[in-house]
């Protein structure tokens, strides 16, 4: 649950930074930027690279972990970690009616997106097999379309194989250039393929409003970039020509749903605003650019950093075989030391064989996907009773150097305290 839930921050900070710069520059707004911070955030929604740490070699992530002392960065990790504040077999208790509304609506969610994909399918299906190939001549190169009688603005139809389909009489229309370049654009960015990817994101990550809200700017963003394609190079004229023609299709009948039109349509405000924004001359400086690189890499390492935040459950083996020890005072595994256990920080500990003593903060009985690198040691556990004493019992165990995971094995010793001086 952990990792759901640092898979789905990661992937909402570079969707917030896109809305936030959209709402706040307006007409200067980078859509090109905007494009590259929602893929990011699409790349965190889908990767749990947060666990790559458990299954890299363990020289790998001995170079890449801190140096110095242990307790040091057991320090620092904890301060960030994503901690569960519950113990091995706890729950939390959510009202029914509230369980009753989360599960419709994942049903819901669920439901929407199957009927849109076959929706899809079977509309694409049906306007490919009305369709007549032909080849044209666009702006001195011969390109494949798809003609056909029953629609009235262009399509890129397909997720892998791709298609555009066009009007019959388009082809002889003043601005059928700009359209072409307008599909086109599409058609190189995969926008179709892209959307599908969105949905399924909003699957995954059903909770989550901002996995709508990756799917709406990446629409929206997607017609901006192919329009301003579209008019890269046109005059005054022919891009007035061109806007016109967009308020002329925004009218139209179509057969496909609002989610998956990759063509000239879009609701009236949003055309406003797209021809406002093509019409508007473009100076891309080196500032600028500086500034969309420097703000992709500030994205990556913000949304990166929940690597930090998560931190796999350890995980113990509870079989074990009593031997018992009782005594005023008891010997420390290391016969250098006498009773020199360090419970301050938790009642249970993890001694390695050469004496240095890790704190257990999490008695978790399941553990993330980790190839472990176990060394030996044993495992402490302090209880203390009624009378102002205590009992330590210590158990053979192993510990991954990556993960923290213990392994717990028989139990060694039990040592019983009249007095207890841990704490």
């Amino acid at each position: 649950m952990t990792l759901y839930i640092c898979m789905s921050i990661a992937g909402s900070i570079p969707v917030i930074l896109c809305l936030i710069l959209w709402v706040v520059q307006r007409n200067s707004y980078n859509f090109y930027l905007g494009k590259n911070l929602l893929l990011i955030g699409m790349i965190f929604y889908l990767s749990p690279f947060q666990a790559i740490k458990f299954i890299l070699p363990e020289v790998i992530v001995s170079t890449l972990s801190f140096t110095g002392d242990e307790s040091v960065e057991g320090t620092f990790y904890n301060s960030v970690a994503v901690k569960s504040i519950l113990k091995p077999g706890d729950s939390i208790w959510i009202p029914k009616w509230v369980s009753v509304l989360l599960a419709a609506w994942l049903c819901c969610v669920i439901t929407f997106a199957i009927y849109q994909i076959v929706k899809y399918r079977i509309v694409i299906r049906k306007l490919l097999a009305q369709s007549e190939k032909v080849c044209v001549d666009v702006n001195g190169k011969t390109v494949e379309l798809l003609l056909n009688k029953h629609i009235y603005t262009p399509y890129t139809v397909g997720f892998i194989k791709q298609s555009i389909i066009v009007p019959e009489g388009s082809l002889e229309h003043p601005c059928f250039p700009m359209v072409y370049k307008h599909e086109e654009q599409h058609k190189i960015n995969h926008d179709s393929l892209m959307k599908l990817i969105c949905i399924i994101i909003i699957c995954i990550h059903w909770i989550n409003p901002f996995a709508i809200l990756l799917f709406l700017l990446y629409k929206m963003t997607a017609e901006y970039i192919c329009d301003a394609q579209a008019v890269k190079n046109c005059t005054v004229e022919e891009k007035k020509r061109y806007a016109k023609l967009l308020v002329e299709a925004s009218t139209a009948d179509e057969p496909l749903s609002m989610i998956w039109r990759n063509n000239l349509t879009g609701l009236r405000k949003l055309i406003k605003r797209r021809i406002n924004y093509m019409m508007k001359e473009k100076k891309t400086g080196m500032l600028k650019k500086g500034i969309a690189i420097a703000g992709t890499i500030v994205t990556i390492f913000a949304s990166a950093s929940t690597i930090l935040a998560y931190e796999p459950l350890r995980s113990t083996n509870e079989d074990a075989v009593e031997i018992t020890y009782e005594g005023e005072f008891a010997t420390f595994l290391n016969e250098s030391n006498s009773d020199g256990y360090d419970f301050s920080i938790s009642d249970c500990i993890f001694i390695y064989e050469d004496g240095t003593q890790v704190p257990v903060t999490d008695e978790a009985s399941t553990y993330a996907l980790c190839n472990h690198t176990l060394v030996n040691g044993y495992y402490s556990v302090h209880i203390s009773n009624n009378t102002g004493g205590c009992t330590v019992k210590e158990y053979k165990a192993k510990r991954c150097t990556k993960c923290g995971y213990i392994e717990v094995g028989s139990l060694y010793a039990t040592y019983t305290y009249t007095v207890c001086t841990h704490k």
